[in-house]
């Protein structure tokens, strides 16, 4: 009953996942169109050309070294923090000194995005940040974006033109590290709508990505409790 229960769960993940790719598809335009396929009510007018730095400041993350590392202080994004799209507060993430801290705090709401990795497939993975409490920086392998709409550029940013630019520009593979440059993200041109469309998906896709996020945290609270009974209900 609890893996009929698990793989439910599961067919139910899939199928949200599947359902935001295609939306991601079909909600933004593709190879150069100014208009996506599909579109909320009421708007019809052709989407403009705008770089990616007039849509959102990119920031740089912080570089420390291990002697600054301590058991409480200013907590330190990593990649680690981004599970899929989602933002997670980790219960092994970093904390430095705070006189190691030369860099803005990050906001809830910025865009956390992995700018290099030791795996070149996980570089350019991003989500945004929720629920930061106390004094929080980026690392130095992480960008951050804030934006006026967060949401949209969040989500823009899972669309076909975010996965060509990462194959394109960056670099890696044969064992190398894949890096993303600050610059190259800013200098990238994406069309975008008015900004009243701007906000409808925004939050829509927001939505979608929080439903997401409950039933993966549901679907692995369900493995945690079957672990749990494996270890009770058999003699060791």
């Amino acid at each position: 009953q609890l893996d009929n229960t698990i793989a439910l769960h599961q067919r139910k993940l899939d199928l949200l996942k599947e359902q935001k790719k295609g939306f991601l598809q079909k909600m933004f335009p593709k190879n150069g169109a100014k208009i996506p396929e599909l579109r909320f009510a009421g708007f019809a007018d052709d989407w403009e050309e705008r770089k990616f730095l007039n849509l959102a400041e990119v920031r740089r993350g912080l570089t420390y070294k291990p002697s600054d590392v301590q058991k409480y202080g200013i907590r330190v994004l990593r990649s680690s923090n981004i599970a899929e799209d989602t933002f997670l507060i980790k219960s092994d993430d970093v904390f430095v000194n705070k006189k190691a801290v030369k860099i803005d705090n990050v906001k809830n709401g910025d865009i956390l995005i992995a700018s290099a990795n030791g795996s070149s497939r996980l570089v350019g993975k991003h989500a945004l940040i929720e629920g930061i409490e106390n004094d929080t920086v980026h690392g130095g392998f992480m960008l951050v974006a804030r934006a006026e709409k967060p949401e949209f550029v969040n989500a823009i940013m899972s669309s076909s033109w975010y996965s060509k630019f990462i194959n394109i520009f960056v670099s890696g593979g044969n064992g190398a590290i894949g890096n993303l440059s600050k610059s190259d993200l800013e200098d990238q041109k994406v069309y975008v709508p008015s900004e009243i469309e701007q906000t409808k998906i925004g939050l829509f896709f927001k939505g979608l990505d929080d439903t997401i996020a409950l039933h993966q945290r549901k679907l692995d609270l369900l493995k945690e409790q079957k672990k749990g009974f494996l270890q009770k209900m058999f003699v060791s």
